[in-house]
């Protein structure tokens, strides 16, 4: 952050700061390089998480700037590992390695500047001369500061609220897409295809425990990768499931799970057989309903289902895009369990709150 100052006429005394050293340095750069690496991975997973063309372009320039400053805390460092900085009323004295050093009298110095790369410069008529104020530790570069006056601190004050309001946006911004992405997120229903269990207009949440988080298939990866917690369990039919559907990775599907790996499933007669036995699925719109190919004569789901493999289709069969569309659902597509409806606009208005609750 720029900050403008002069020497504090105050000042009565020297104060002498030395720049980090030992086990301070390990931590600094450490520190640094460990925030670089969780920025460019929070690129590459916001620029999945998030249908935003540009994601990459503003992770890669926030990168570039810390990569930047962290490159001259390196440089800076090996010109004044074993530096320091003494402020006194007479001069500021700037000291590198091997006690290689400049002093700038006061009265000389035309103004003083903490610039982008936490550097304080002294400036003099006819030259400057700088110090990394960000290789002191916090107490001295406190100390240091202390030696001189915010020629505009209320710019200082505003600029710092704004790079405070920042950070804390881009923090939380980045915990809430991991919320949303591992844990639990929000969804509206625009279709009919899981009516009457869903309607058109509902809002529900989708918890992502129950089956382990997925990992998105980012930079390096072949596919998306299935976490499995202690406490997971598998995907069992009658769930109702959020997955991407085989080659689409823009929209998100919402169907019930009605065979898993190593059923024997097929359609018969209006019907879901499993392992030789008819299903009875009061769930689908008006009762025990028809279920049939009708309108997917190119895709048979008969057979055994696949290992990492589920079918899924909508409760409402006759008006529903599902798996005799596009063939069985690999595991690792599917993002979580319906959990809670908590809202429908039409319903909310009318004050019918009797479909509002847990998910079944």
């Amino acid at each position: 952050m720029l900050q403008f100052l002069r020497v504090n006429k105050s000042l009565t005394e020297s104060i002498e700061c030395p720049v980090i050293s030992g086990a301070q340095v390990l931590k600094f750069f450490g520190r640094r390089a460990l925030y670089i690496l969780l920025l460019a991975y929070s690129t590459v997973f916001l620029a999945v998480a998030i249908p935003f063309d540009g994601t990459y372009a503003i992770g890669g320039a926030l990168i570039a700037i810390i990569l930047v400053r962290f490159v001259n805390h390196l440089v800076k460092y090996f010109k004044h590992s074993d530096g320091k900085i003494v402020v006194s009323p007479e001069a500021i004295e700037l000291y590198e390695t091997g006690g290689q050093g400049v002093r700038v009298p006061a009265d000389e110095i035309t103004y003083l500047e903490v610039n982008v790369f936490g550097n304080l410069v002294v400036r003099q008529k006819y030259g400057a001369a700088s110090f990394p104020l960000q290789l002191l530790s916090r107490d001295d570069r406190d100390r240091a500061l202390a030696g001189f006056e915010d020629m505009a601190p209320r710019r200082t004050a505003r600029m710092r609220k704004i790079y405070d309001f920042f950070d804390a946006v881009l923090v939380a911004f980045i915990l809430a897409m991991h919320i949303r992405q591992f844990i639990i997120q929000a969804y509206f229903i625009p279709t009919g295809s899981m009516e009457d269990t869903l309607l058109v207009g509902d809002h529900l949440l989708v918890e992502k425990l129950t089956y382990g988080p997925t990992i998105p298939k980012m930079l390096g990866m072949k596919k998306p990768v299935s976490i499995k917690w202690p406490w997971s369990r598998e995907i069992r039919k009658g769930d109702i499931i959020i997955f991407l559907p085989p080659e689409e990775d823009n929209r998100d599907f919402i169907k019930r799970c009605v065979a898993v790996e190593g059923d024997q499933f097929r359609i018969e007669d209006g019907h879901i057989w499993i392992n030789g036995q008819k299903m009875q699925e009061p769930y689908i719109k008006g009762g025990n309903g028809i279920t049939t190919y009708f309108g997917f004569q190119n895709r048979k789901l008969d057979g055994q289902v696949p290992p990492g493999m589920v079918i899924a289709m909508g409760d409402n069969r006759r008006n529903s895009s599902d798996s005799r569309a596009f063939g069985y659902v690999p595991v690792e597509r599917i993002k979580g369990k319906a959990l809670v409806l908590y809202w429908n606009t039409k319903q909310v208005f009318s004050l019918d709150f009797s479909r509002i609750g847990l998910i079944r």
